[in-house]
């Protein structure tokens, strides 16, 4: 049996007028107009048996119609009208699919299609009460198809519980976006423990702040980017402390890191590295014996390199002088590296860059990069101890203005790894771009750091699903992520936005059929999103189930602290803390 059991004597009202998704009902009861809501459902008779159209009630408008044209008296005097005009009731409706009573050995199934229109003069009817609760338990159950992923209740009814379907969530790339204190971490906790829990899972968090250092269950494992007071304690990546060698980093990485492009000698200190990387790289190569991969690397390949020994050409042509006509001149590079050779020593004399430049010997090994991509890409199974699948890596010590050059290095190896893979063995894997803004910024020339960042996280989601990379973009200012890969994530997750630029940015993402949806986003409450996408077979209005470990967002509690007498005293602490670069230094 149907949940959409209507009777005719049910009808809201009755098709006016049909344009493609939109169709517009006449309401002649204006008690039953008075109860109708914008942003709730509608159903639409189809000319097909068996079905009906889903839509959701966009505008509701009460006006006078249109005046009846006077009519002419036998002398030509047009006479009054009989009656005052009648008031004109109607009711928007934006179609966003098809109730099938019966599909295969399925009953009542909910198609994201639209394969008819309602004829003019269709009923209409409202979804309330228990027919609300039994359609939304329909969209419930049929994303069991695909892995559910559950973010809490639809807030229409919050008896039915809201599902995505997780392959399409993360095949097709997601954003998740709200202002400072709307739920945005809270949501994101919500599906990293679901994703933890699966027992194959692979995905990585980007956590700039280490807001998700309190996610804590077996299938989640913590990493940080070595900081200076990590550099004498020979830290490990067994203790969850991460090295990132500069060997890793591709050629442009380290242009931008090394070459100042204002300087007039930039062409030739460019060149001049590029031969030095090499050469260093095939020492390595030779040293070790590594014919095969001697024969056919580039200076982007992965391979480690002594940086003393590009010290040693860099110094040399620096001060090379060569035979002349009568003495000795100066070579062609004399005196043109100095800078580079300087900023090349301020770097690796920088102990905030010491995860780059201070690494410790083991990552010299060959097999080193197998260790780290086996520790940091493979899935539970494929961990040593079978678990662990989620990793959480804690940016929080890098300093800002390489921030997008190391996060981008970390997504770059996930994505170079899921390339190299042979097709059938590709295990998919999600990287989690917690304050994507930072790093995947929307405003062109902001610097080179920034466009290499922005052209690999711009691949990764235009080719990405075709390797099994899949983007989660997290962000409270929207409108500062690259757009371009904004307009590569088919599903939606925004909660409370109240910047005009962020809510336009996001209208934008929505179907044109759903463009006032929009409209709510100022008025969404605390931990309350609304949700459009390939993953989500209803767009909806959705509360957000609470997390069982909450992220530490930062949020404190101005007025309790305040009003609380306890001395805090924690200067001194901090002032020790700042100058030994660990927080929580102990005096």
């Amino acid at each position: 049996m149907s949940i959409f059991d209507f009777r005719d004597s049910d009808a809201l009202g009755s098709v006016l007028s049909v344009d493609t998704t939109v169709v517009v009902v006449r309401v002649a009861d204006i008690d039953r107009l008075r109860q109708l809501q914008v942003n709730r459902l509608a159903v639409l008779e189809s000319t097909r048996p068996g079905q009906h159209l889903v839509g959701i009630i966009q505008k509701i408008t009460r006006s006078a119609a249109a005046p009846r044209a006077r009519s002419e008296g036998e002398n030509g005097v047009g006479a009054e009208e009989d009656e005052a005009s009648p008031e004109l009731n109607l009711v928007r409706i934006a179609l966003i699919g098809t109730l099938v009573d019966r599909l295969g050995e399925h009953r009542n199934v909910f198609l994201r299609t639209l394969e008819t229109v309602p004829e003019i003069d269709a009923n209409c009817y409202a979804v309330e009460g228990e027919r609300l609760t039994n359609f939304m338990r329909v969209i419930a159950s049929i994303a069991s198809d695909g892995q559910r992923l559950s973010l809490g209740c639809y807030t229409l009814d919050d008896r039915a519980e809201a599902f995505l379907n997780g392959n399409k969530f993360f095949q097709r790339h997601a954003v998740i976006v709200g202002s400072t204190g709307s739920g945005k971490s809270w949501t994101t906790a919500r599906m990293l423990e679901q994703v933890a829990a699966l027992p194959n899972a692979n995905a990585i968090v980007f956590d700039i702040h280490g807001e998700y250092q309190t996610l804590q269950a077996e299938g989640i494992r913590h990493f940080r980017i070595a900081g200076p007071g990590d550099l004498d304690q020979a830290a490990s990546l067994a203790e969850g402390v991460l090295y990132l060698p500069y060997w890793l980093l591709g050629y442009e990485a380290l242009v931008t890191m090394f070459v100042d492009r204002s300087d007039q000698n930039a062409p030739n200190q460019t060149m001049v590295m590029q031969r030095a990387i090499t050469g260093a790289k095939r020492a390595y190569l030779e040293r070790g014996g590594h014919q095969d991969v001697l024969d056919n690397f580039t200076i982007d390949s992965p391979v480690p390199f002594d940086l003393e020994e590009v010290f040693g050409d860099l110094n040399k042509l620096n001060t090379e002088m060569v035979p002349g006509a009568k003495q000795e001149k100066q070579g062609d590079y004399h005196g043109k590296l100095s800078r580079l050779i300087a900023r090349l020593e301020n770097k690796r004399s920088d102990r905030r860059l010491g995860f780059l430049f201070r690494p410790g010997a083991d990552t010299m090994a060959f097999d080193w990069l197998e260790r780290l991509v086996s520790t940091l890409l493979a899935g539970s199974q494929d961990q040593a101890d079978g678990k662990g699948g989620l990793k959480i890596i804690d940016f929080s010590e890098v300093p800002s203005d390489i921030l997008p050059l190391i996060v981008s290095l970390v997504a770059k190896l996930a994505f170079s790894v899921q390339q190299w893979t042979t097709p059938g063995r590709r295990h998919p894997i999600a990287l989690f771009c917690d304050e994507a803004h930072l790093y995947i910024p929307e405003r062109a020339g902001a610097g080179a750091a920034d466009d290499i960042s922005v052209g690999i996280f711009e691949r990764i989601a235009k080719e990405g699903r075709k390797y099994g990379v899949g983007l989660v973009v997290i962000s409270q200012r929207p409108s500062e992520v690259n757009r371009t890969v904004l307009s590569q994530c088919n599903n939606v997750v925004a909660m409370r936005l109240t910047n005009g630029e962020d809510q336009s940015v996001i209208k934008r993402l929505l179907p044109d059929s759903l463009g006032s949806f929009g409209d709510l986003l100022p008025i969404l409450d605390t931990g309350e999103a609304l949700v459009v996408g390939d993953a989500s077979l209803l767009p909806s209005r959705i509360r957000i189930a609470k997390p069982s470990r909450a992220p530490n967002s930062g949020t404190i509690e101005f007025w309790d602290k305040w009003a609380d007498a306890t001395p805090v005293g924690a200067a001194a602490e901090a002032v020790d803390g700042w100058r030994r670069q660990t927080q929580g230094a102990v005096m």
